[in-house]
């Protein structure tokens, strides 16, 4: 059939499109009868008819006639379209007159009734599930461009508190840690191009706390194994490490940072300064003056840093605006989402953003939120939290999570 279901009903009916139907039943005459045998036509859900003509003295014995006893009525069956005989009555003494002048007499005649549809139902109705189903699995799946649309790896880097002893250990298990996430990142991104589909560009988002700090908690003067300098420097070399592997892998690179509560300035344990003045941030700057002296073998790596005054920062990644922020701007990570809400409203960094990136609360956590709005959680890559399993009994597991961005949103999600 070549059009839809209304334009086939309307030539069956034999109408122009717009026109009405029939305004009278045919004129051949017939006598009182049930309802079901008075002539006419009855639709079903389906799109096919069921039929009654007018009595006949001969009953119709092949398709053609049954066609011409619709057609009958006025009625044109478009092709595609089968008339089937589904029950034939004989009354031997029908009343019946031969029009509405005439007197009444007692007459044999057969009255019939005709089944038209399409000779395929596919798109009418369900009545055939079976060959419904074998017409779907006959479709041919349509190959993949060749030419794969822009897609942005991000490289969550959260958490790391360079250091921090914990129950996983101290620096030599850190360092172990990270260098082998690092090394999954290379697998990952060779396994999206065997999958088909390919990254273009990475982008590196540290959402935070990158060091433990001496400022935050008393029990920091203790339990720590690194000096303040020396959490610094760490952390230095993980991330040069950590862009030079991008660098070398992808023609453009971004890194990315925001303010936290662990790298943040403080003195007696109290905030001094702008939210800029913070050792992750200074970090990012440091190696970004590294790759400056450098720019045949850097000169494609960017670096985008909160502005003096603000913690937070978005980056467009293939099209679609991803948010980062450390997450300690709330008390608990129920009330994200709210805080998001509020910084979109004021047209914050993070307000364009459709992914809002986080760190801070050491688990992963993924939730939907307004109109196809994300809010991603980091897990933490740090030594363990026995504070927060002593007073929870929950722990979560330590985890480098990277996930590929492009204009039509994210995919391929992973905890290394």
């Amino acid at each position: 059939m070549s059009g839809g279901l209304s334009d086939d009903l309307t030539a069956l009916l034999g109408l122009s499109p717009g026109q009405a139907g029939p305004s009278s039943a045919p004129t051949l005459p017939t006598g009182p009868v049930g309802r079901e045998w008075q002539p006419g036509v009855a639709f079903d859900p389906s799109g096919a008819m069921t039929v009654v003509t007018a009595p006949t003295t001969a009953s119709p014995q092949d398709p053609t006639a049954w066609k011409a006893a619709v057609e009958a009525l006025g009625l044109a069956v478009p092709e595609g379209w089968d008339v089937q005989l589904t029950e034939a009555k004989y009354d031997p003494a029908a009343w019946t007159r031969s029009d509405e002048d005439a007197k009444a007499v007692t007459q044999a005649v057969w009255r019939l009734k005709f089944r038209v549809a399409p000779s395929s139902l596919a798109g009418y109705g369900a009545e055939d599930v079976a060959a419904m189903v074998r017409d779907a699995m006959r479709v041919k799946r349509t190959p993949r461009p060749r030419v794969a649309p822009s897609r942005g790896l991000v490289v969550a880097y959260a958490d790391a508190q360079t250091g921090k002893v914990d129950r996983k250990g101290g620096t030599p298990e850190l360092v172990a840690r990270i260098a082998e996430k690092f090394d999954r990142v290379q697998d990952h991104v060779r396994d999206l191009k065997a999958v088909g589909r390919p990254v273009d560009s990475a982008v590196w988002m540290d959402a935070g706390d990158c060091i433990e700090g001496q400022q935050n908690v008393p029990s920091q003067i203790a339990t720590n194994d690194l000096t303040m300098t020396e959490m610094v420097r760490l952390h230095r070399r993980i991330t040069f490490d950590g862009l030079a592997r991008l660098a070398r892998q992808f023609d453009q690179v971004t890194a990315a940072v925001c303010a936290s509560n662990h790298a943040q300035h403080r003195v007696n344990g109290k905030v001094i300064g702008p939210p800029s003045d913070d050792w992750g941030i200074e970090t990012l700057q440091q190696v970004a003056d590294a790759f400056g002296c450098n720019p045949d073998a850097f000169g494609h790596v960017k670096f985008i840093l909160p502005e003096r005054w603000q913690e937070t920062v978005s980056v467009d990644i293939a099209g679609t605006v991803v948010g980062l922020a450390h997450g300690h701007q709330v008390r608990s990570p129920g009330k994200i989402v709210d805080w998001w809400r509020g910084q979109t409203f004021g047209e914050q960094p993070v307000a364009a953003a459709r992914i809002l990136l986080t760190g801070h609360f050491h688990h992963f956590h993924a939730q939907e939120v307004g109109a196809g709005k994300l809010w991603l959680q980091a897990p933490a890559l740090d030594n363990g939290s026995t504070w927060y399993t002593n007073t929870t009994g929950e722990e979560s597991r330590s985890g480098l999570m990277v996930f590929s961005v492009g204009a039509d949103g994210w995919s391929d999600l992973a905890i290394l």
